[in-house]
């Protein structure tokens, strides 16, 4: 389920007539509630409800066949319209009647019989969140993670939800700024998460199962659909427990009220989030310095580090960034310098990984072996420093594939024999081979032990594979069943070898 929260305002200054001939600075602002979202039956399909204390709202969508219905509720109004999620992408305009007053709020609905709210105010101290925000670190304790947001505001506030496991720091940064950390216990959140993905998963399932009966014309028993009741029951009671402690509002004197969502949020994770006076924000919305940092973050998320690397040494030379900023963008830049070598050394032994499989049985399955064990370090240092759970995917279907490759002996067999003081060798044809699971001892010198897994081809040569992890060594047994040879396999590696039995 894909939830989206985002903050617009009225980026100008509009002066409204108050009264006794006062004039004021009022901007009027949207923040989606998330914490307010409902499950309820709207017939299949999603709702907005738009709340305020004004009357006297306009508000349309980018869907021209989109209906706002009013209604009173109390000393606040709603506006609500009806949401198709099969073609939920949204873009509402606010108007107030006979104002200036406008703002933009943009949404992707996918969820059904899902009722949302966005709050709308005039206030006299707008903030908003900083573009730049947001990005994510390591916060390096164990069970806990952490949301910070830092401003100029002396006075800002953060309030959480009632059921969220949380605590709340103050602090001051290097360059003055109000520091508020957010430090949330993750333990408890990841099981109210986890109960919801269950509770969802265990629904769809059983109705995918019954849609797949009603296709096939079978007829579906009443229990069936009395336990896909249960479970609509049990998921929407778990996924309404975790929107109520997924968000954090910020906020402060006269402002309005932003909702930070905190769903995506992992364990030792860290997000940065700046927050801003919309006055200060409309000042600085176009210097250089945020439009090089805006392309760095798209190009990160892109993956693209090396672009990320040289964007940020740009916003670190721009003339109107701070010193404090300049010292960031080369410590990001010092960072995707790092995560580019990483990146492209996968990309490299992949390549080589392809190309060695294509020549199948000649291949050097040592290489092979090199290639994964690379690709997959790689991966795990770019997780460490990233966070993101792609590379440690990466990572783990390649060790799937590198154990399921197993261990991989080729060479050839030769017997010795010393004639006249010298030793001669010529080619075993008579050798069978076996995997044992115990280290070598005495008794192995003779007979046969192991489990069979091949023999010597005419020339002598062989070639076996083993799983990773189960056997000791092999054992090569002639046909007399004397003077067997020792092979281990203790490093776990692909192994070329020479194997030499005494004749």
């Amino acid at each position: 389920m894909m939830k989206i929260k985002y903050f617009v305002a009225l980026w100008g200054i509009l002066l409204l007539s108050m009264s006794s001939g006062n004039a004021q600075n009022i901007f009027m602002t949207v923040d989606e509630q998330v914490e307010m979202q409902r499950n309820v039956n709207l017939d299949g399909k999603a709702s907005a409800v738009f709340v305020s204390s004004m009357p006297d709202l306009v508000i349309v969508s980018n869907k021209k066949n989109d209906e706002f219905k009013q209604r009173q509720n109390g000393n606040m109004y709603e506006y609500e319209v009806l949401i198709d999620v099969s073609d939920g992408d949204r873009t509402f305009k606010v108007m107030r009647k006979n104002t200036a007053l406008t703002a933009e709020i943009k949404k992707i609905f996918t969820k059904k019989n899902q009722r949302c709210y966005f709050k709308v105010e005039e206030v006299e101290n707008p903030i908003v969140l900083n573009e730049q925000g947001g990005r994510a670190e390591a916060y390096l304790v164990n069970g806990k993670a952490c949301v910070e947001f830092t401003t100029t505001l002396e006075n800002l506030k953060v309030k959480y939800p009632r059921g969220l496991s949380c605590s709340i720091e103050h602090s001051k940064s290097e360059a003055g700024a109000f520091v508020t950390s957010v430090i949330i216990d993750m333990v408890e959140f990841d099981k109210v998460r986890q109960e919801m993905t269950e509770t969802a998963a265990a629904y769809n399932e059983l109705d995918e199962k019954i849609q797949q009966m009603g296709t096939a014309g079978q007829e579906i028993p009443d229990s069936e659909w009395t336990r896909l009741d249960e479970l609509q029951e049990k998921a929407d009671a778990a996924d309404a427990a975790f929107n109520s402690i997924s968000s954090l509002t910020v906020y402060t004197d006269a402002s309005n009220y932003l909702s930070v969502s905190i769903r995506d949020l992992s364990v030792k994770q860290k997000l940065l989030y700046g927050i801003l006076p919309l006055r200060e924000k409309v000042e600085i919305y176009n210097r250089s310095y945020d439009q090089y940092v805006g392309s760095a973050l798209e190009a990160e998320k892109s993956r693209k580090f090396n672009t990320a690397k040289e964007f940020y040494e740009q916003a670190a030379n721009a003339a109107d960034a701070t010193e404090e900023e300049k010292a960031s963008c080369r410590a990001k830049a010092a960072e995707m310098e790092e995560c580019t070598g990483y990146w492209n050394m996968a990309n490299q032994v992949l390549n080589k990984l392809k190309e060695l499989k294509k020549e199948g049985g000649s291949a050097d399955y040592g290489m092979i072996e090199e290639c994964y064990e690379v690709a997959i370090a790689n991966y795990q240092s770019l997780y460490k420093i990233r966070n993101d759970e792609e590379f440690q995917r990466r990572a783990d279907v390649l060790q799937r594939a590198l154990d399921k490759l197993g261990l991989v002996v080729e060479g050839n067999v030769v017997k010795t024999d010393m004639k006249q003081g010298r030793l001669t060798e010529e080619p075993a044809t008579d050798v069978s081979i076996y995997a044992c699971p115990n280290d070598y001892n005495e008794d192995m010198r003779k007979g046969v032990h192991g489990v069979f897994i091949g023999k010597v081809d005419a020339n002598g040569n062989f070639h076996v594979q083993v799983e990773r992890h189960i056997y000791a060594g092999l054992l090569f047994v002639p046909d007399n069943k004397k003077n067997n040879t020792w092979v281990s396999l203790k490093e776990q590696k692909h192994l070329e070898t020479k194997v030499r039995i005494k004749d």
